[in-house]
């Protein structure tokens, strides 16, 4: 009886062993979608420039008011920032006498080209910024400049004022 239980309990090993546990496996799958849209934006840091002529000696040369980051670029996409006057300075100047430039100064990585931006047309886009790459925060110094006083000779103390308008573009 020993025997028999021992060869029973031998057998039944021998099948236990020969046996393989399988567990169940199920998949499930998942669709993972990136939907991208364009996403372009210009946000001004300062939208007052103030350029003073306070002393005889400001009204022998050029003029520069510098905005250290100025406005900020946030695009998915190569793009372009023009600018523009929107209107005739109030009291009113003569814009193409003035020749109030913008420019992208120097120490501006943007990656793009830079051109001088003449205002002397109204509501007429000019060039600022060309092909610049792709960026989640591009701070532009930017130099607001009136290369000579002339116009503003023989012209009554007070604050003139006008409006310009930035824009970015895909490029």
């Amino acid at each position: 009886m020993k025997k028999n239980f021992k060869l029973a309990f031998v057998v039944l090993a021998a099948i236990c062993m020969g046996q393989q546990v399988k567990a169940q496996v199920h998949d499930a799958q998942a669709n993972v979608n990136i939907i991208l849209t364009d996403a372009m934006s210009i946000t001004l840091n300062t939208s007052d420039v103030n350029i003073e002529y306070a002393t005889a000696a400001d009204y022998g040369g050029p003029k520069t008011k510098s905005m250290p980051n100025h406005f900020k670029v946030i695009s998915n996409k190569t793009y372009d920032v023009q600018v523009e006057i929107d209107n005739q300075f109030s009291p009113a100047l003569n814009l193409s006498n003035l020749g109030l430039t913008v420019r992208v100064a120097s120490s501006t990585p943007t990656g793009g080209g830079l051109t001088d931006a003449i205002l002397t047309t109204i509501s007429t886009p000019q060039a600022l910024v060309t092909g610049a790459p792709a960026s989640v925060g591009t701070l532009y110094n930017v130099d607001y400049i009136i290369p000579e006083a002339t116009e503003l000779l023989d012209k009554t103390a007070g604050t003139y004022s006008s409006t310009v308008t930035y824009r970015i573009s895909a490029n």
